[in-house]
């Protein structure tokens, strides 16, 4: 599976292929992605969502999750230089399947240790960040949420370095990266990372890979749900500027393993964010055995996600509009915590060299204080996902072309 997610990788990065021996080489390669995935819940009052990647849907079975289509094309400008455009469709948190470009960027290669590209990137927050659409390059149907869910922003607007050298048998790479990022949060809000700044190093052997990365960003956001409306015009003024504005800071950490001798694969990933204002601050952990037998790679996933720190804090009177303020407040605290354990058992079949079907059952618990990754249908107050133990199906077809 390693050797897979390093040739999913390496398309993502824009290498281009050798030609055979004779042959000229096209300075263009076309290639895809795609995955049809569905999730059901067993609690009909609730529904899935992946945190700023999808809109919760109302439909059950949901498709809105986990399915995708991408196309890429890479072209090759001279020996050193190269250019990527991929242009992704996926259901957006502000609904539709308008594709966007999720990679379009320039690539100059004075060297073969050293990469300069500039332009549309991903934003290397996560050791699986290069693939996260390709879902084929994927144990899972998708990341775990207790870690991935932590930090949405995929795109950067900027430039970043590769830097690579080997020591024996082991590979090093060097990432450095800096640029802004922005994203929509359902249902007409926005966010974005302005001066963005980051490094990541990856230590690589046959068998091993290790992953450690930090970023930091002021952090403009603005929630848009009219909840979120009807809320800040009971709440006094001076903490409403703590829960939306443009004057935000954070910091996101992660540190990850995949150990993969062929036959079994052990993957770990810790994360933390840390926010000083609109969001709040969380870590996260998850960790994954499989083992393949053949075709067929069944896996176990452990995962939790838990809240450091809320959005913010604030001393309400203690009169009866300042306690209805507090419950108000409190509700709003809840909805925006995301944490949750969970126990993931799947297995993937790869029928074919470049199809992969895929299927999962999470037993998922949330707590006393979050919504985790859930959404009420309706009544928010009655149905809100506070303290449950929720059942979660979801099956996948998987494709690389």
């Amino acid at each position: 599976m390693i050797r897979q997610l390093s040739l999913l990788s390496a398309i993502v990065l824009g290498s281009m292929t050798t030609p055979a021996l004779g042959q000229q080489a096209s300075p263009w390669q076309l290639s895809g992605f795609g995955t049809l995935g569905m999730v059901a819940t067993s609690q009909s009052d609730i529904r899935f969502a992946r945190i700023g990647v999808d809109r919760p849907g109302s439909e059950t079975p949901d498709f809105g999750p986990d399915t995708v289509l991408g196309i890429q094309a890479n072209i090759s400008l001279s020996p050193q230089t190269s250019a990527v455009l991929q242009l992704v469709s996926r259901e957006r948190p502000a609904n539709g399947y308008l594709p966007h470009p999720s990679l379009a960027f320039v690539s100059y290669t004075p060297s073969p240790d050293l990469s300069i590209r500039l332009g549309r990137l991903r934003v290397p927050f996560f050791m699986h960040s290069d693939s996260l659409d390709i879902n084929y390059a994927l144990p899972w149907i998708r990341p775990p949420v207790e870690v991935y869910g932590l930090n949405p922003f995929s795109d950067l607007d900027g430039i970043d370095v590769l830097y690579r050298t080997r020591i024996g048998s082991t590979d090093l790479e060097f990432h450095p990266y800096a640029g802004r990022s922005a994203i929509p949060i359902y249902k007409n809000g926005r966010g974005r990372l302005d001066r963005l700044l980051g490094f990541n190093v990856s230590i690589m052997t046959d068998r091993l890979t290790l992953f450690v990365g930090h970023a930091t960003s002021p952090l403009t956001l603005h929630w848009g749900d009219p909840d979120f409306d009807r809320l800040v015009s009971i709440l006094p003024p001076e903490l409403n500027r703590e829960l939306s504005g443009g004057r935000g800071h954070a910091s996101f950490s992660s540190a990850g393993f995949q150990w993969d001798d062929g036959s079994w694969q052990l993957t770990g990933e810790y994360a933390r964010r840390v926010n000083r204002r609109y969001a709040n601050s969380a870590h996260g952990w998850h960790l994954t055995v499989a083992h393949r037998v053949d075709a067929l790679t069944p896996y176990l996933t452990l995962a939790r996600q838990t809240e450091d720190r809320p959005i913010a804090h604030y001393d309400f009177p203690t009169t009866l509009p300042g306690q209805l303020q507090r419950h108000a407040f409190e509700q709003f605290l809840i909805s925006r915590n995301v944490a949750q354990r969970s126990i993931t058992v799947g297995i993937r079949w790869d029928i074919q060299r470049n199809i992969a079907i895929k299927t999962e059952y999470t037993h998922t618990k949330t707590l006393h204080d979050s919504w985790g990754s859930y959404f009420p249908r309706g009544d928010v107050l009655a149905n809100a996902p506070i303290d449950r133990s929720i059942n979660m199906l979801g099956l996948s077809v998987d494709v690389t072309f």
